[in-house]
């Protein structure tokens, strides 16, 4: 009967709390804040959107994203964990998690949050990117192989995924299967990031000599 009665007094001092109204200009004034940069408001305004009966999941992915784009990357953290409890089966608190913790440049961890967020949709392409070049980074090139794998039969006309797929094979000791992959590359984007080097060592040197930009690290 006590329980009974402590559920029923929550449940109204909840309704009486609920303001669906001012969650609604809530929300409209943290997207305006968004957009004006004022993500320390926007924020606010989310915060206040949840307390004004606003939907909780909603609520902490959202706080995730403005703390992400302020830089205040621990708070991002605690809100997209908060969000990927509350609605298990969401993938964008993965994606958030991941993107900031690559920020953090904490590699572990980010591959951790990537492969939680494959586990929910194992096919997202930036996901897959992701994790693969941390594998790749770590030199396990044959797990990382798997990923760009993926990530090219999903979209084959997609230059870097290609690129990574045709590394990941050398490094993994299979150069000849590398091969078609780089020559695709020397027809679409012969000057993209270290293709002519993939060529060489596929090939030999292509024409035009080993070319190519220099390292981005």
């Amino acid at each position: 009967m006590k329980t009974t009665l402590l559920i029923l007094l929550t449940a109204a001092t909840l309704a009486r709390a609920a303001d669906p109204q001012k969650a609604t200009e809530l929300w409209q004034q943290s997207l305006t804040a968004e957009t004006n940069g004022d993500y320390k408001a926007a924020l606010e305004n989310v915060l206040s959107f949840k307390n004004a009966g606003g939907e909780t999941y909603l609520a902490a992915v959202r706080a995730g994203w403005l703390s992400y784009l302020d830089k205040d990357y621990d708070k991002a953290v605690q809100f997209y964990t908060a969000a990927a409890r509350q609605e298990p089966r969401a993938l964008t608190p993965h994606l958030g998690l991941t993107h900031t913790y690559l920020a953090q440049q904490k590699p572990e961890e980010t591959l951790r949050a990537a492969k939680a967020g494959l586990g929910i949709d194992q096919f997202n392409f930036k996901l897959l990117l992701i994790a693969g070049e941390l594998l790749f980074n770590q030199g396990d090139y044959r797990k990382a192989e798997t990923y760009f794998d993926r990530a090219h039969h999903q979209q084959p006309e997609d230059p870097i995924a290609m690129s990574w797929l045709g590394w990941s094979q050398i490094g993994a000791g299979q150069p000849r299967l590398a091969a078609p992959v780089f020559e695709r590359l020397m027809q679409i984007n012969p000057d993209g990031y270290l293709v002519r080097e993939g060529y060489a060592v596929t090939h030999g040197p292509p024409p035009g000599g080993p070319g190519g930009p220099p390292p981005r690290r």
